[in-house]
């Protein structure tokens, strides 16, 4: 374009593509943040992120001489930042899309927790951080008792009430730590950080317990719920397959233990 520098104006595109290449690394900026120089109030600011006005320092930082620095350079350089801006929104808009969608493909349609896949790729991870020395991790399968009957005697949505009933319990008695998750129609995991055989006991008796507590409301009139737990505490060794078989049965011989729902 007539009377920009070639040199110049390269500099300032590779300054901009640098900046825009960025963005994936941090959380984008808003555009009231992104300023280009300097300001003296916030009107001013908001027109320097539009890509208005560059002042002389930043021109000396993409290394365009004062001698250069004509109107056709500043409107060159505005043109630049304005579609920058519009980049960068575009791909925080994007990002924001994309990670909507990751959370939506981990989490189960009924209830706030993750989802089986979600859950057993985090598992494997769980399982990696018990092999190293000192760290304690159990993990919990819990299987509603009664479902059949719940939603043969109330419909699904009594059935899908009691389901909702028991992820609160579980998220009532486990930390923010703890990996949840809904891994079939009425089973459910529950990864415990940190805890040994015995500290899992305790959060399997109060689950059972806070479970006790809550009802689903039928036909007939309210119907207490209860649980089974089954529980593995992680040893060295062992893999993902092993870790759930081991609970499975566990859980499978307390349903055994329990008259019959």
């Amino acid at each position: 374009m007539p009377g920009v520098s070639p040199v110049t104006t390269g500099h300032a595109v590779e300054w901009l593509w640098g900046g825009l290449m960025r963005i994936p690394e941090r959380a984008g900026p808003s555009r009231g943040t992104r300023v280009y120089g300097r300001t003296s109030s916030s009107d001013e600011a908001a027109g320097t992120a539009r890509g208005e006005g560059l002042d002389r320092p930043v021109a000396h930082v993409l290394g365009i001489p004062d001698s250069d620095m004509t109107p056709p350079v500043q409107a060159a350089m505005d043109r630049l930042l304005a579609e920058v801006s519009q980049l960068h929104d575009e791909v925080a808009s994007l990002r924001e899309r994309l990670n909507r969608a990751e959370s939506l493909a981990d989490t189960d349609p009924l209830v706030p927790l993750r989802n089986r896949r979600a859950f057993v790729r985090e598992l494997e991870r769980m399982i990696a951080y018990a092999a190293r020395p000192g760290n304690a991790v159990a993990l919990l399968m819990v299987d509603v008792d009664g479902l059949k009957p719940i939603n043969d005697q109330g419909g699904h949505a009594a059935g899908d009430e009691a389901i909702r009933q028991i992820a609160a319990a579980l998220v009532e008695c486990t930390r923010g730590s703890d990996l949840l998750g809904r891994l079939g129609g009425d089973e459910f995991g529950v990864v415990l950080m940190d805890t040994d055989r015995a500290g899992a006991e305790d959060i399997a008796a109060r689950i059972t317990a806070t479970v006790a507590e809550r009802v689903v409301l039928m036909p007939d009139g309210p119907r207490p719920l209860s649980v089974s737990c089954g529980l593995c505490a992680f040893e060295p060794g062992l893999t993902m397959q092993d870790v759930l078989a081991r609970a499975d049965a566990a859980l499978y011989r307390q349903k055994a233990a329990r008259p019959a729902h």
